[in-house]
Protein backbone atom coordinates (compact mmCIF):
# COMPACT_ATOMS: atom_id res chain seq x y z
CA UNK A 1 0.00 0.00 0.00
CA UNK A 2 1.07 3.16 -0.88
CA UNK A 3 1.23 6.30 1.89
CA UNK A 4 -1.96 7.47 1.67
CA UNK A 5 -3.90 4.01 1.39
CA UNK A 6 -2.08 3.80 5.19
CA UNK A 7 -2.93 6.91 6.10
CA UNK A 8 -6.72 6.72 4.93
CA UNK A 9 -7.02 3.43 6.75
CA UNK A 10 -5.55 4.07 9.17
CA UNK A 11 -7.22 7.01 10.32
CA UNK A 12 -3.94 9.31 10.42
CA UNK A 13 -3.04 11.95 8.43
CA UNK A 14 0.24 11.81 5.93
CA UNK A 15 2.20 13.76 7.89
CA UNK A 16 1.60 11.14 10.99
CA UNK A 17 2.76 8.23 9.06
CA UNK A 18 5.75 10.13 8.19
CA UNK A 19 6.74 10.83 11.02
CA UNK A 20 5.97 7.02 12.35
CA UNK A 21 8.75 6.27 9.57
CA UNK A 22 11.28 8.50 10.93
CA UNK A 23 10.49 7.12 14.34
CA UNK A 24 11.10 3.66 13.10
CA UNK A 25 7.65 2.38 14.14
CA UNK A 26 6.61 2.23 10.83
CA UNK A 27 9.23 0.28 8.37
CA UNK A 28 8.50 0.58 4.69
CA UNK A 29 9.82 -1.41 1.94
CA UNK A 30 11.13 0.34 -1.07
CA UNK A 31 8.52 2.84 0.27
CA UNK A 32 5.77 0.13 0.30
CA UNK A 33 3.64 -0.01 3.57
CA UNK A 34 2.16 -4.01 4.52
CA UNK A 35 -1.80 -4.51 5.46
CA UNK A 36 0.21 -4.60 9.31
CA UNK A 37 1.09 -1.31 8.92
CA UNK A 38 -2.70 -0.15 9.10
CA UNK A 39 -3.45 -2.03 12.21
CA UNK A 40 0.01 -0.57 13.75
CA UNK A 41 -1.20 3.08 12.83
CA UNK A 42 -4.34 2.57 14.41
CA UNK A 43 -2.90 1.26 17.67
CA UNK A 44 -0.41 4.23 17.90
CA UNK A 45 -3.38 6.71 17.27
CA UNK A 46 -5.44 5.05 20.07
CA UNK A 47 -2.29 5.25 22.34
CA UNK A 48 -2.04 9.01 21.33
CA UNK A 49 -5.71 9.57 22.79
CA UNK A 50 -4.35 7.81 26.16
CA UNK A 51 -1.75 10.19 26.27
CA UNK A 52 0.78 7.99 25.22
CA UNK A 53 2.83 9.93 22.38
CA UNK A 54 4.80 8.48 19.63
CA UNK A 55 8.41 9.14 20.53
CA UNK A 56 7.61 7.57 23.63
CA UNK A 57 6.84 4.28 21.87
CA UNK A 58 10.13 4.50 19.58
CA UNK A 59 12.56 5.16 22.36
CA UNK A 60 10.69 1.66 24.09
CA UNK A 61 11.21 -0.04 20.87
CA UNK A 62 14.78 1.03 20.49
CA UNK A 63 15.56 -0.43 24.30
CA UNK A 64 14.31 -3.61 23.48
CA UNK A 65 11.32 -3.08 26.20
CA UNK A 66 8.28 -2.54 23.56
CA UNK A 67 7.49 -4.41 21.23
CA UNK A 68 4.35 -4.10 18.92
CA UNK A 69 3.75 -7.18 17.54
CA UNK A 70 1.04 -8.23 19.90
CA UNK A 71 -1.04 -4.85 19.64
CA UNK A 72 -1.84 -5.54 15.64
CA UNK A 73 -4.47 -7.38 16.88
CA UNK A 74 -5.72 -4.61 18.67
CA UNK A 75 -5.86 -2.49 15.42
CA UNK A 76 -7.89 -5.09 13.58
CA UNK A 77 -11.70 -2.98 12.93
CA UNK A 78 -14.80 -5.34 12.90
CA UNK A 79 -16.69 -5.45 9.52
CA UNK A 80 -19.90 -2.84 9.56
CA UNK A 81 -22.96 -3.95 7.81
CA UNK A 82 -24.82 -1.32 5.71
CA UNK A 83 -27.66 -0.44 8.45
CA UNK A 84 -27.39 2.36 11.31
CA UNK A 85 -28.70 1.31 15.05
CA UNK A 86 -31.75 3.53 14.21
CA UNK A 87 -32.50 1.42 11.34
CA UNK A 88 -32.14 -1.46 13.00
CA UNK A 89 -34.39 -1.11 15.95
CA UNK A 90 -36.98 -0.26 13.63
CA UNK A 91 -36.48 -3.39 12.04
CA UNK A 92 -36.68 -5.39 14.70
CA UNK A 93 -39.59 -3.69 16.39
CA UNK A 94 -38.12 -1.44 19.19
CA UNK A 95 -37.26 2.14 19.99
CA UNK A 96 -34.08 3.37 19.59
CA UNK A 97 -34.02 3.81 23.47
CA UNK A 98 -35.15 0.15 23.93
CA UNK A 99 -32.04 -0.96 21.95
CA UNK A 100 -29.46 1.20 23.60
CA UNK A 101 -30.90 0.35 27.31
CA UNK A 102 -30.05 -3.66 25.77
CA UNK A 103 -26.53 -2.89 24.97
CA UNK A 104 -26.08 -1.40 27.90
CA UNK A 105 -27.56 -3.93 30.03
CA UNK A 106 -25.10 -6.34 27.94
CA UNK A 107 -22.11 -4.04 29.08
CA UNK A 108 -21.37 -3.32 25.94
CA UNK A 109 -21.26 0.68 25.19
CA UNK A 110 -24.51 2.42 24.34
CA UNK A 111 -24.39 2.50 20.54
CA UNK A 112 -25.13 5.95 18.89
CA UNK A 113 -28.36 6.27 16.25
CA UNK A 114 -25.82 6.81 13.19
CA UNK A 115 -23.30 4.22 14.26
CA UNK A 116 -22.85 1.43 11.69
CA UNK A 117 -23.99 -2.14 13.45
CA UNK A 118 -21.22 -4.45 13.44
CA UNK A 119 -22.14 -7.49 11.45
CA UNK A 120 -21.58 -10.19 14.24
CA UNK A 121 -24.14 -7.50 16.28
CA UNK A 122 -26.27 -8.36 13.18
CA UNK A 123 -26.57 -11.99 14.35
CA UNK A 124 -27.13 -11.61 17.71
CA UNK A 125 -29.62 -9.00 17.50
CA UNK A 126 -32.02 -11.55 15.23
CA UNK A 127 -32.95 -12.93 18.29
CA UNK A 128 -34.82 -9.93 19.63
CA UNK A 129 -37.82 -9.82 16.98
CA UNK A 130 -38.98 -13.60 18.04
CA UNK A 131 -38.77 -13.12 21.55
CA UNK A 132 -41.15 -9.82 20.86
CA UNK A 133 -43.11 -11.59 18.17
CA UNK A 134 -43.80 -13.62 21.50
CA UNK A 135 -44.88 -10.74 24.01
CA UNK A 136 -41.99 -10.73 25.94
CA UNK A 137 -41.75 -7.27 27.25
CA UNK A 138 -38.39 -5.06 27.51
CA UNK A 139 -38.08 -5.65 31.46
CA UNK A 140 -37.94 -9.26 30.48
CA UNK A 141 -35.32 -8.37 27.46
CA UNK A 142 -33.19 -6.47 30.19
CA UNK A 143 -32.86 -9.08 32.58
CA UNK A 144 -31.84 -11.56 30.57
CA UNK A 145 -29.07 -9.54 29.06
CA UNK A 146 -27.91 -8.38 32.03
CA UNK A 147 -27.43 -12.39 32.91
CA UNK A 148 -25.65 -13.63 29.83
CA UNK A 149 -23.46 -9.72 29.78
CA UNK A 150 -22.40 -10.03 33.25
CA UNK A 151 -21.59 -13.69 32.95
CA UNK A 152 -20.06 -13.80 29.74
CA UNK A 153 -17.93 -10.25 31.01
CA UNK A 154 -16.44 -12.01 33.79
CA UNK A 155 -15.24 -14.66 31.79
CA UNK A 156 -13.70 -11.90 29.53
CA UNK A 157 -11.97 -9.93 31.94
CA UNK A 158 -10.37 -13.02 33.55
CA UNK A 159 -8.83 -14.34 30.84
CA UNK A 160 -5.74 -11.90 29.85
CA UNK A 161 -5.62 -11.81 33.89
CA UNK A 162 -4.96 -15.80 34.00
CA UNK A 163 -2.97 -15.17 30.59
CA UNK A 164 -0.65 -12.78 32.25
CA UNK A 165 -0.40 -14.93 36.06
CA UNK A 166 -0.30 -18.09 34.77
CA UNK A 167 0.86 -18.58 31.06
CA UNK A 168 3.07 -15.69 30.89
CA UNK A 169 5.01 -15.93 34.23
CA UNK A 170 6.66 -19.09 33.19
CA UNK A 171 8.15 -17.20 30.31
CA UNK A 172 9.30 -13.93 32.53
CA UNK A 173 10.73 -16.39 34.77
CA UNK A 174 13.09 -17.68 31.76
CA UNK A 175 14.59 -14.07 32.14
CA UNK A 176 12.45 -13.06 29.24
CA UNK A 177 11.49 -9.03 29.65
CA UNK A 178 7.81 -8.27 29.88
CA UNK A 179 6.82 -7.85 26.15
CA UNK A 180 9.05 -10.48 25.19
CA UNK A 181 7.42 -13.00 27.58
CA UNK A 182 3.94 -12.10 26.41
CA UNK A 183 5.00 -12.35 22.51
CA UNK A 184 6.31 -15.83 23.62
CA UNK A 185 3.31 -16.79 25.49
CA UNK A 186 1.32 -15.94 22.58
CA UNK A 187 3.17 -17.80 19.61
CA UNK A 188 3.67 -20.78 21.65
CA UNK A 189 0.48 -20.59 23.41
CA UNK A 190 -2.18 -18.12 22.55
CA UNK A 191 -2.14 -19.05 18.93
CA UNK A 192 -2.00 -23.06 19.32
CA UNK A 193 -5.28 -22.57 21.46
CA UNK A 194 -6.81 -20.37 18.97
CA UNK A 195 -10.48 -19.71 19.61
CA UNK A 196 -10.90 -22.99 22.18
CA UNK A 197 -11.72 -20.45 24.37
CA UNK A 198 -14.76 -19.58 22.79
CA UNK A 199 -15.48 -23.48 22.31
CA UNK A 200 -14.80 -23.98 26.17
CA UNK A 201 -17.64 -20.98 26.83
CA UNK A 202 -20.08 -23.07 24.36
CA UNK A 203 -19.49 -26.52 25.94
CA UNK A 204 -19.89 -25.37 28.94
CA UNK A 205 -23.35 -24.11 28.82
CA UNK A 206 -24.26 -26.65 26.81
CA UNK A 207 -23.31 -29.22 29.74
CA UNK A 208 -25.14 -26.86 32.08
CA UNK A 209 -28.10 -25.98 30.14
CA UNK A 210 -28.72 -29.70 29.71
CA UNK A 211 -29.03 -30.37 32.90
CA UNK A 212 -31.46 -26.91 34.00
CA UNK A 213 -33.33 -27.55 30.83
CA UNK A 214 -33.88 -31.27 31.70
CA UNK A 215 -35.30 -30.12 34.88
CA UNK A 216 -37.56 -27.22 33.58
CA UNK A 217 -39.42 -29.86 30.92
CA UNK A 218 -39.55 -32.71 34.08
CA UNK A 219 -41.68 -29.79 36.00
CA UNK A 220 -44.06 -29.43 32.50
CA UNK A 221 -44.47 -33.12 33.09
CA UNK A 222 -46.04 -32.96 36.62
CA UNK A 223 -48.26 -30.03 35.86
CA UNK A 224 -49.56 -32.12 33.19
CA UNK A 225 -49.97 -34.71 35.31
CA UNK A 226 -51.68 -33.03 37.63
CA UNK A 227 -54.10 -30.92 35.91
CA UNK A 228 -55.31 -34.02 34.50
CA UNK A 229 -55.95 -35.47 37.90
CA UNK A 230 -53.41 -38.27 37.65
CA UNK A 231 -50.64 -37.42 40.30
CA UNK A 232 -50.26 -34.43 42.91
CA UNK A 233 -47.33 -32.60 42.16
CA UNK A 234 -45.56 -32.74 46.25
CA UNK A 235 -45.48 -29.24 47.82
CA UNK A 236 -42.58 -27.40 47.19
CA UNK A 237 -39.95 -28.49 49.99
CA UNK A 238 -37.82 -25.52 52.06
CA UNK A 239 -34.56 -24.40 50.43
CA UNK A 240 -31.42 -23.28 52.14
CA UNK A 241 -29.00 -20.63 52.25
CA UNK A 242 -25.54 -20.87 53.59
CA UNK A 243 -22.95 -17.93 54.02
CA UNK A 244 -19.33 -19.35 55.04
CA UNK A 245 -16.98 -16.49 56.05
CA UNK A 246 -13.37 -16.71 57.43
CA UNK A 247 -12.28 -15.63 61.10
CA UNK A 248 -9.92 -13.18 60.98
CA UNK A 249 -9.69 -12.30 57.69
CA UNK A 250 -8.98 -8.61 57.49
CA UNK A 251 -6.20 -8.59 60.15
CA UNK A 252 -4.48 -11.93 58.07
CA UNK A 253 -4.99 -9.25 55.11
CA UNK A 254 -3.43 -6.09 57.22
CA UNK A 255 -0.70 -8.60 58.88
CA UNK A 256 0.39 -10.80 55.30
CA UNK A 257 -0.39 -8.33 52.47
CA UNK A 258 -3.22 -8.37 49.49
CA UNK A 259 -1.36 -11.81 47.55
CA UNK A 260 -1.50 -14.13 50.63
CA UNK A 261 -5.33 -13.00 50.84
CA UNK A 262 -5.65 -13.50 47.14
CA UNK A 263 -4.36 -17.17 47.61
CA UNK A 264 -6.33 -18.10 50.49
CA UNK A 265 -9.44 -16.80 48.56
CA UNK A 266 -9.46 -19.24 45.88
CA UNK A 267 -8.19 -22.06 48.53
CA UNK A 268 -11.72 -21.17 50.25
CA UNK A 269 -13.15 -20.72 46.69
CA UNK A 270 -11.90 -24.59 45.48
CA UNK A 271 -12.86 -26.40 48.88
CA UNK A 272 -16.17 -24.61 49.18
CA UNK A 273 -17.00 -25.53 45.72
CA UNK A 274 -16.19 -29.23 45.86
CA UNK A 275 -18.07 -29.55 49.35
CA UNK A 276 -21.44 -27.85 47.46
CA UNK A 277 -21.39 -30.42 45.38
CA UNK A 278 -20.85 -33.43 46.89
CA UNK A 279 -24.03 -31.95 48.91
CA UNK A 280 -26.04 -31.37 45.87
CA UNK A 281 -25.38 -27.84 46.56
CA UNK A 282 -24.45 -24.67 44.49
CA UNK A 283 -22.43 -21.58 44.62
CA UNK A 284 -24.19 -18.72 43.98
CA UNK A 285 -21.22 -15.77 45.40
CA UNK A 286 -17.55 -15.93 45.77
CA UNK A 287 -17.33 -13.06 48.65
CA UNK A 288 -13.54 -13.13 48.95
CA UNK A 289 -13.35 -14.05 52.12
CA UNK A 290 -16.79 -16.02 52.46
CA UNK A 291 -18.80 -17.75 50.24
CA UNK A 292 -22.71 -17.64 49.71
CA UNK A 293 -24.11 -20.73 48.50
CA UNK A 294 -27.82 -22.48 47.92
CA UNK A 295 -29.20 -26.02 48.38
CA UNK A 296 -32.62 -27.77 47.56
CA UNK A 297 -32.33 -29.66 50.53
CA UNK A 298 -31.49 -27.96 53.94
CA UNK A 299 -30.17 -30.61 55.58
CA UNK A 300 -27.57 -30.83 52.87
CA UNK A 301 -26.89 -27.35 53.88
CA UNK A 302 -26.15 -28.30 57.72
CA UNK A 303 -24.16 -31.48 56.31
CA UNK A 304 -22.13 -28.83 53.79
CA UNK A 305 -21.91 -26.48 55.98
CA UNK A 306 -20.42 -28.97 58.98
CA UNK A 307 -17.74 -30.01 56.73
CA UNK A 308 -16.68 -26.96 55.97
CA UNK A 309 -15.67 -25.89 59.62
CA UNK A 310 -14.16 -29.53 59.92
CA UNK A 311 -11.99 -29.19 56.42
CA UNK A 312 -11.00 -25.10 56.79
CA UNK A 313 -8.10 -26.91 59.47
CA UNK A 314 -7.01 -29.12 57.19
CA UNK A 315 -6.33 -27.17 54.26
CA UNK A 316 -4.44 -24.71 56.05
CA UNK A 317 -7.53 -21.88 56.02
CA UNK A 318 -8.41 -19.59 59.00
CA UNK A 319 -11.28 -21.29 60.74
CA UNK A 320 -14.52 -20.56 59.18
CA UNK A 321 -17.89 -19.39 60.93
CA UNK A 322 -20.99 -20.62 58.66
CA UNK A 323 -24.95 -19.88 59.27
CA UNK A 324 -27.76 -21.69 57.81
CA UNK A 325 -31.53 -20.83 57.00
CA UNK A 326 -34.01 -22.25 55.31
CA UNK A 327 -37.69 -21.11 54.15
CA UNK A 328 -38.93 -19.64 50.27
CA UNK A 329 -36.72 -17.88 48.38
CA UNK A 330 -36.51 -15.62 45.42
CA UNK A 331 -34.83 -16.79 42.23
CA UNK A 332 -33.87 -14.37 39.54
CA UNK A 333 -31.28 -13.18 37.55
CA UNK A 334 -28.69 -15.83 38.67
CA UNK A 335 -29.39 -15.07 42.30
CA UNK A 336 -31.66 -15.82 45.33
CA UNK A 337 -33.32 -13.39 47.46
CA UNK A 338 -35.42 -13.06 50.35
CA UNK A 339 -36.11 -12.77 54.11
CA UNK A 340 -34.36 -16.24 54.19
CA UNK A 341 -31.55 -14.94 52.66
CA UNK A 342 -31.08 -12.26 54.69
CA UNK A 343 -31.11 -14.04 58.03
CA UNK A 344 -28.74 -16.54 57.06
CA UNK A 345 -26.62 -13.67 55.86
CA UNK A 346 -27.07 -11.66 59.25
CA UNK A 347 -26.29 -14.95 61.71
CA UNK A 348 -22.81 -15.78 59.56
CA UNK A 349 -21.84 -12.72 61.31
CA UNK A 350 -22.56 -13.84 64.88
CA UNK A 351 -21.44 -17.20 64.14
CA UNK A 352 -18.07 -17.42 66.13
CA UNK A 353 -14.84 -19.50 64.47
CA UNK A 354 -16.05 -23.06 64.27
CA UNK A 355 -19.56 -22.56 64.69
CA UNK A 356 -22.37 -23.67 63.00
CA UNK A 357 -25.61 -21.16 63.77
CA UNK A 358 -28.97 -22.81 62.05
CA UNK A 359 -32.51 -20.63 61.96
CA UNK A 360 -35.05 -21.00 63.85
CA UNK A 361 -37.22 -23.32 60.42
CA UNK A 362 -35.29 -26.39 61.03
CA UNK A 363 -37.17 -26.68 64.41
CA UNK A 364 -39.39 -30.10 63.84
CA UNK A 365 -39.10 -29.66 60.11
CA UNK A 366 -35.29 -31.49 58.79
CA UNK A 367 -34.60 -34.86 58.87
CA UNK A 368 -30.91 -34.16 61.04
CA UNK A 369 -29.37 -37.43 59.64
CA UNK A 370 -25.86 -36.84 60.38
CA UNK A 371 -25.97 -33.70 62.49
CA UNK A 372 -28.63 -32.90 66.12
CA UNK A 373 -29.26 -29.39 66.77
CA UNK A 374 -29.02 -27.78 69.82
CA UNK A 375 -30.73 -24.41 71.25
CA UNK A 376 -28.37 -21.15 71.32
CA UNK A 377 -31.10 -19.02 72.50
CA UNK A 378 -33.18 -15.83 70.32
CA UNK A 379 -30.71 -13.33 68.87
CA UNK A 380 -31.69 -10.07 67.93
CA UNK A 381 -30.50 -9.36 64.06
CA UNK A 382 -30.17 -5.99 62.27
CA UNK A 383 -33.07 -5.43 60.03
CA UNK A 384 -35.41 -8.59 61.44
CA UNK A 385 -38.35 -7.08 63.57
CA UNK A 386 -38.43 -10.07 65.79
CA UNK A 387 -35.57 -12.09 67.86
CA UNK A 388 -35.14 -15.30 66.06
CA UNK A 389 -34.55 -18.50 67.72
CA UNK A 390 -31.06 -19.88 66.81
CA UNK A 391 -30.04 -23.45 66.95
CA UNK A 392 -26.31 -24.75 66.70
CA UNK A 393 -25.52 -27.64 64.31
CA UNK A 394 -22.72 -30.02 65.53
CA UNK A 395 -22.23 -33.42 63.74
CA UNK A 396 -23.36 -36.61 64.64
CA UNK A 397 -23.17 -40.50 63.50
CA UNK A 398 -25.21 -40.78 60.22
CA UNK A 399 -28.17 -42.97 60.54
CA UNK A 400 -27.92 -46.44 59.14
Amino acid sequence: MTEAEVAQRGGASVERIRQLVELGILQPADGWFARRDVMRVRVVERLGAMGIEPDALARALASGDLTLGYLESAGRRQPRSDRTFEELAGEVGLTLASLQRIYVAFGLPRPEPGELVRDEDMEAIRVLPILLSAGVEEADLLRLARVWGDSARRVAQYLPHYFHVAIEERFRERGLRDNEAFEAAIRQVGLRIGRSGEDLLGWLFRRHAEVFMTEHQFGHVETALELAGVRMRAPRSMEAAVFADLTGFTRLTEESGDEVAAQISLALAQLVTEIAARHRGSVVKLLGDGVYLHFRDPADAVRAALEIVASTADAGLPAAHVAVNAGPMLYDEGDYFGRTVNIAARLAARATAGQVLVGPAFEGAVDADGFRLMEAGELELKGVAEPVKVFEAVAAPTAT
